[in-house]
Order: structure tokens, then sequence, then C-alpha cells
């Protein structure tokens, strides 16, 4: 019998990426401000090579999400060869704040308002500080800290999904175990994968419809939905 459903938050809840995409547009047209001289695609190619850099050390475990974020700009400027000074501090500044205001909720978030007989909680990978770009500081601007009983957050815990110490830990918060949750997330690799180790009923979010569905291992997902209305149908499954 289900008694939680758990939550991805980026792009399961909110359009991550989508506002990531406005921050870094306008953080980069601060910078060329400051550094009219850098060509944008350099600009872009430097900064995507810095983010899979450092996203390589964050899965190495070497480092927090947190610990990362506050170097991204040094370690751009160092890739450009710019003088570091206040500036990189203040763009970091800058795209977590346009970053957070430029979130929105999908509007089938709604649907928490329909589980009240259930334990809901968002488990997420990210920062767990104060600072204006954490998963901590989102779930607070979106409103969710009162829509759901625990959140849990990779850089607490110590590891990031899909290792399974992140669900388990949710489970504990809960107190729950693996095979009464359903999981619900956008990412294959990070949330089912994740869910589906630990025990739980695993359910992707699939909004995009962009590319199949796995359909062998700990990649298949139990259920697939487009909407978040549809786990109200993955639920009543679960309880027949």
């Amino acid at each position: 019998m289900i008694k939680a459903v758990f939550f991805d938050l980026d792009d399961t809840l909110c359009n991550s990426d989508e506002a990531w995409s406005i921050a870094t547009r306008e953080t980069f047209q601060l910078l060329r401000k400051h550094f009219p001289d850098i060509w944008e695609t350099t600009l872009t190619r430097a900064w995507t090579k810095v983010h899979q850099e450092l996203f390589q050390q964050l899965n190495a475990g070497k480092g927090s999400m947190a610990e990362l974020r506050d170097i991204r700009f040094h370690c751009l400027f160092q890739e450009l060869g710019l003088p570091r000074g206040k500036i990189t501090d203040e763009l970091n500044d800058f795209l977590s704040s346009r970053y957070l205001m430029s979130l929105r909720l999908y509007e089938d978030v709604s649907v928490l308002a329909a589980l009240p007989t259930y334990h809901i909680g968002i488990v997420t990978n990210g920062a767990h500080d104060n600072h204006t770009d954490s998963q901590f500081s989102k779930v607070n601007h979106l409103g969710l800290s009162e829509r759901i009983q625990s959140l849990t957050i990779s850089d607490e815990v110590g590891v990031r999904k899909p290792n399974i110490k992140v669900f388990q830990v949710a489970c504990e918060r809960a107190d729950v175990s693996p095979k009464e949750v359903m999981f619900v997330g956008n990412s294959i690799q990070n949330d089912i994968v994740g869910a589906n180790r630990t025990g739980m009923i695993s359910v992707l979010i699939d909004r995009k419809s962009d590319g199949p569905i796995p359909e062998i291992g700990n990649e298949r997902p139990d259920y697939s939905v487009s909407n978040l209305h549809d786990v109200l149908s993955c639920l009543a499954s679960e309880q027949d």
C-alpha cells in the first residue's frame, strides 16, 4: 500500500531548464558589457566546458553542489584568461537571483492538493544552504514548503541521486518503507534508476515526449505520464 509520494523538484515541479536558460543569457549579456571583446561563442564554449568539469567532480564525490556553485565563475574567468575579482562574485549573485526569479511551478503541481492522505516529499539533487541558488531557497520561493511534509536534498545527505542513500533518508523522514513509496521524477538516470534500486514504485514524468522510454533494467519506470494529474491514476492502480 502506497503511503508516501515523493517528487523530484527541477523540471518535475518547476521549469528549471527554462529558468536557467533565461538567467544564463542575461548573465552573459552583463559579462560582455564588462568584457566586450569576448565573443559570445567563446563564452558559451568556455561555460559549457567549466560546467562539465565541475559536474564530473561533483558526481565523483569531490565537493558539494554549494562549493562548486561558488567557484563556477572563478573557473570560467580562468578558462577565458580574464582577471578575477569582485566581478566573479557579482556575476554569480546575479545569475542566482535571475534564476530564482525566473522559476515557475507547472500548473499541474495543483495535484498535490489532491493527495491529502499521503505523505508528500521532495527529493532533489542540489545545494542545501541558504544561498539564493539552492534547493532550499527554491522550495521556499515557490511556496512548496507549505505543500510538503519532508524535503531531502543531496548536499545534506552527502551523496547525489541515484545513490540509494538519498532515497533511504527520505523514507526514514517519512517513516515509510521503500515499497510504500511512489517516486515521480523526470530523469531516467537520477530518479527512475534510484527509485527502482531502492524498491520504490517509479513514475517518469515525460513532459516533452522527446525520446524512447527504456523497457529493461533499472531504467524502466513502472509508469510513464505526461502530466502530474495522471499520478492519481497510477496511485489508483497500485491500490487495486
